[in-house]
């Protein structure tokens, strides 16, 4: 049995309007390190929210970046960056899990030379590839239901997902999933 969750454009663009802003932390500790440096990125309100087939979703807006270099943290402006948000389905040791995955693709950065800005965003895009966010929906949607005593000697309803396929398209991100079902019975 599966099941298929369609995300449409529409539910997309409403996620982003209800979570932007937001500030994404990209310092790293590390061993023997007291404080990380101070690094993080604020997206403000999305000025643009399309799918990109095959891909993500794209967001585009204005943003901040901080980025602590030799004890100084400048907050640098972006009038314009666009962020493509990487849905996929990935194998972890337990099962799989839905990832999300970000990445700078252009920024606009408030008069600063092109180059200066290609080689920010291939740092930023550095840090941004070890912060991934994972969704456990194998775990998440795993669920046993007791019956109780009406259908004796069958006591619950276990529900399992199989596995989940992610698909991208103009209009929506779709979710297929596969549960089986079983009886846990008491005879």
């Amino acid at each position: 049995m599966w099941l298929e969750a369609l995300i449409t454009q529409e539910d997309l663009v409403q996620m982003m309007r209800e979570l932007l802003p937001v500030k994404i932390h990209l310092e790293q500790e590390k061993e023997g390190e007291a404080t990380p440096p101070e690094r993080w990125l604020r997206l403000f309100p999305a000025t643009e929210v399309i799918l990109v087939p095959d891909q993500g979703l794209r967001v585009t807006c204005p943003a901040e970046l901080t980025w602590e270099l030799a004890g100084m943290s400048p907050t640098m402006k972006l009038d314009e960056l666009s962020v493509l948000i990487r849905p996929q389905v990935v194998e972890k040791h337990k099962g799989q899990v839905l990832e999300f995955q970000l990445e700078v693709e252009e920024a606009n950065f408030h008069s600063l030379p092109g180059f200066v800005d290609n080689t920010i965003v291939k740092a930023v895009n550095a840090a941004l590839a070890v912060k991934k966010i994972p969704w456990d929906f194998m775990n998440t949607l795993a669920h046993t239901v007791a019956l109780g005593k009406t259908l004796d000697p069958v006591e619950a309803l276990k529900i399992e997902v199989l596995w989940g396929k992610q698909r991208i398209g103009v209009e929506a991100l779709a979710l297929a999933l596969s549960f089986k079902l079983t009886f846990i019975r008491g005879d």
